[in-house]
């Protein structure tokens, strides 16, 4: 949306809460259209008039660009829809056909059910304990996918090249070796056939003394 839309915009806002004094100098403006201007007008338009009719306070740049999103990008499934998927693939295809499992999920279900393990899930017999560590992957990944999806594209951008430049990368460290130590020599191994019998008939004489055979 360009600024004067933008400016429509808040003008529809402030009439609407004239008692606020939201946007009430040119550098708010600024900074709210700055962070605005990447939707559609009739986008923030509609998004604004839901938030009119159904609040009593004036709206701030999260609630508008989340309600914008709600218009532009299709919802994630709930987490009941997602493990309904899961349960249904597991029934039909089993362990032993993961990748056609696979394609009837859409791509954040697909990466929960890939770090909990397609056989193990195929395999458990404790599917409440599978359906609660599946609620809490999928639903914190549902969050963060909102997040994302709220950010202006500068933004996102911006906190990217941050998290490389403050956030330092893991390095990875060797996997020690575990230092074998060769066995130590039998010390039969050099006797004859005859000592070896020369000592079992001696310790078994012995053996006999201590049990008083």
């Amino acid at each position: 949306m360009d600024k004067q839309q933008f400016a429509t915009l808040t003008i529809g806002i402030k009439s609407a809460y004239p008692a606020s004094r939201i946007l009430e100098d040119s550098a708010s403006m600024d900074f709210w259209y700055l962070m605005l201007k990447d939707i559609p007008y009739e986008v923030a338009e509609n998004a604004v008039m839901e938030h009119i009719c159904t609040n009593v306070f004036p709206p701030n740049i999260a609630e508008i660009r989340k309600l914008c999103m709600e218009r532009c990008r299709r919802p994630a499934l709930s987490f009941d829809e997602a493990w309904g998927v899961v349960q249904k693939a597991i029934s039909t295809y089993g362990r032993e056909r993961p990748h056609e499992a696979y394609e009837t999920m859409d791509e954040m279900t697909l990466a929960v059910v890939k770090n909990l393990g397609w056989t193990r899930l195929c395999l458990s017999e404790n599917q409440a304990a599978d359906r609660a560590n599946f609620r809490e992957a999928y639903e914190a990944k549902a969050g963060a996918l909102q997040e994302s999806n709220q950010l202006p594209e500068f933004v996102a951008k911006g906190k990217a090249l941050l998290q490389e430049q403050y956030i330092p990368p893991i390095e990875e460290k060797p996997v020690p070796r575990i230092e074998t130590t060769e066995r130590p020599p039998d010390p039969r191994a050099d006797l004859t056939q005859e000592q070896l019998e020369e000592r079992a008939k001696k310790f078994e004489e012995a053996r006999r003394r201590i049990l008083g055979g």
